[in-house]
């Protein structure tokens, strides 16, 4: 006897026979390339299904119904004409509905795109409707209506649909619960709160806010150690009749899980156990919190001690509820060599080698070697560098520089010295005592100055991987330097400066850049204050439209000699033309100078590229000052946004 489970959508019953001679008929009409095959299948296809549906045929009706399943002759040319492109319209729905139709709605795919064959493009437009209205149920929409139409326009198919969503059901009733030793947690509060603000007697229906609360839960529970938690109740009733909707969700927390014992485990013993404890925060017994676990995580990997660190807290190895941490470190080959080439308008072709050795000893101690090389000048530097009370951000440091110019400012550095860097709850901040001799390239005087600074930085975000294509940040920096001709220095002098940046990202994806720097300097014989602690302003950086350095007080004989007092500020807007590309509009105003400012004022056009490593930046400015052809000026330059 037939399965009388297997009826079509007329209610008529098929036989498995039948059922594998329909999936065959596809093919057949789909493809066929033996026409004897082709002609026997349809005779066998045509009498089975006639005598499935309880018709009686004539010889006349079978030969109709063999000829319409047959393949077309060697002379027929219908196929090659119908197998086109097709084209699919859709109205009467908003982005986010749109968007999720196109997800589910087979014949999406071939949108502007071949057709495989003309039955599957017609077996695809029957079932739209419904997968149209499957897509908009989760927005609260069961009374959708589509109006459906497939054309064939000559030179591809197309089909459209006219869609009207309808009204959205209303919430009738909403019972919202979250139970058990978590529901105090001001993160479940918080969800709970968000969730009867959003699901109540009265709103629409949205099944996408329903499914993302549960998820949030779901995830909380997850994240702070709830792993026994579990749904009561999640479901919600749509009575069609009265269109409206009963929505229950009810979570229990269960009991939170602890974190126990923490290992530790180095394939070499690489750092002593004072150090590494000192990167772990985590306490024995404290309650479970992913967050906190990933901390481990992110800050040994941080370091430059280790390669490979696996850090396993898994409820699986729970005993009563307490999970113990096990921490396992591959150490990373100490030595590392850095090298590089670029080439910047303000210094011209650049190479740059060095070399840092990541671990000395058991204490942690490491130090970096480079050398830098320009059109425009060269250095030499060297740091040793012991971390201290938090070594991921604590450390003493001893440096020893050479630096020389020959641009704008013509000089030539020694410097020798120490600092302290810590950070100080959102501030990092540097004490440095250094010893330098500055020699002048061009009089030959040389000055020497015991320096002591500070330099207090904000950034935010303070994480390092979200500052170098920054949508929305800030960063400020505070500097405090001086001497004093009383204690190894040749001239007495202080000297402050304050400098800002501000990014803020729209919705349209256009972003706004501000900054801004003001520094002054006091000083008792300003012809010993060298070179390198005068301001100056001009170029990528600074005053675009202005040659690298090059806005500053001059001498008698037109030579830039650099100013006490420093003031600029920028405002930059890009608008996106296509992923990772931008242009850009900028006004810079600024100028160093002595006694009363005489503000500069550069504007142009740049390109902007979001690489790997930051924003690669192509600027042309023009300077206001001068408006003479010929004064735009070139801007490249690369790195993080903070």
């Amino acid at each position: 006897m037939p399965d009388k489970n297997n009826k079509n959508s007329h209610g008529l019953t098929y036989s498995p026979m039948r059922r594998w001679l329909s999936k065959f008929e596809v093919d057949l009409t789909d493809r066929c390339t033996w026409p004897m095959v082709c002609a026997l299948t349809a005779v066998m296809t045509a009498s089975v299904s006639l005598a499935q549906s309880g018709i009686n045929t004539t010889p006349e009706i079978r030969a109709r119904e063999i000829a319409a399943l047959a393949p077309p002759s060697d002379k027929q040319e219908l196929r090659k004409e119908e197998v086109k492109d097709m084209s699919v319209v859709m109205s009467g729905v908003e982005k986010i509905l749109r968007s999720n139709i196109e997800k589910l709605l087979d014949i999406w795919q071939f949108h502007e795109k071949e057709i495989p064959s003309v039955a599957r493009m017609r077996f695809m437009h029957r079932q739209a409707p419904d997968q149209i209205a499957a897509a908009l149920r989760p927005y609260g929409y069961y009374r959708s209506t589509v109006e459906a139409r497939l054309s064939d326009l000559g030179s591809k198919w197309q089909a459209v649909y006219r869609i009207k969503p309808g009204d959205r059901v209303a919430v009738k009733t909403a019972s919202l619960k979250i139970t058990g030793a978590g529901a105090d947690d001001p993160e479940f509060k918080q969800l709970q709160q968000f969730a009867e603000e959003n699901i109540r007697s009265g709103v629409e229906l949205d099944q996408q806010t329903y499914g993302g609360i549960k998820q949030s839960i779901l995830n909380t529970a997850a994240q702070l150690g709830y792993f026994e938690s579990e749904f009561l109740a999640n479901e919600i009733v749509v009575d069609l009749d009265s269109y409206t909707a009963n929505v229950t969700l009810h979570f229990q927390t269960g009991e939170r899980y602890r974190l126990g014992k923490l290992t530790m485990t180095q394939d070499v013993k690489w750092l002593s156990e004072e150090l590494l404890a000192k990167y772990v925060e985590l306490e024995e017994q404290e309650y479970f919190n992913a967050s906190r676990v990933q901390e481990v995580q992110s800050d040994l990997s941080n370091t430059s001690y280790y390669r490979n660190v696996e850090v396993r807290a898994s409820a699986d190895d729970a005993v009563d509820r307490v999970i113990p941490v096990s921490v396992d470190l591959t150490h990373m080959n100490p030595k590392q060599y850095v090298y590089g080439v670029g080439y910047g308008t303000d210094t011209g072709a650049r190479i740059r080698f060095g070399v840092t050795r990541r671990r000395l000893n058991k204490s942690g101690h490491h130090y970096q070697a480079q050398v830098n090389l320009s059109e425009i000048g060269y250095g030499l530097g060297v740091g040793y560098t012991i971390p201290t009370r938090d070594p991921r951000t604590d450390s003493y440091g001893f440096e020893f520089n050479i630096e020389e110019e020959d641009s704008v400012r013509k000089f030539r550095n020694i410097g020798i010295g120490g600092n302290y860097r810590y950070r100080d709850g959102l501030w990092f901040k540097t004490y440095s005592l250094n010893y330098q001799l500055e020699e002048d390239i061009e009089d030959e005087s040389t000055s020497a100055l015991l320096i002591p600074s500070l330099e207090w930085v904000r950034t935010s975000p303070a994480e390092l991987e979200k500052r170098i294509n920054v949508t929305r940040g800030n960063w400020l920096q505070l500097e405090l330097r001086g001497a004093s001709s009383d204690l190894l220095s040749d001239t007495s002098f202080i000297q402050a400066k304050v400098s800002a940046k501000k990014i803020i990202s729209y919705g349209n994806g256009n972003r706004l850049i501000a900054r801004a720097s003001a520094g002054t300097t006091r000083v008792t014989d300003y012809s010993k204050l060298p070179s390198s602690l005068r301001f100056y302003t001009g170029g990528d950086r600074t005053l675009r439209g202005y040659s690298y350095n090059v806005v500053a007080p001059v001498d008698a004989d037109n030579q830039v000699q650099g100013g006490k007092h420093l003031a600029e500020v920028s405002l930059e807007y890009e608008v996106p033309f296509r992923p990772n590309f931008s242009w850009a509009v900028f006004s810079d105003l600024g100028d160093a100078f002595d006694d009363k400012p005489n503000l500069r004022n550069g504007i142009g056009l740049g390109l902007r590229w979001r690489s790997p490593i930051g924003p690669v930046r192509i600027d042309a400015g023009r300077r206001l000052d001068d408006p003479s052809k010929g004064n735009w000026h070139l801007h490249l330059g690369i790195g993080p946004d903070l």
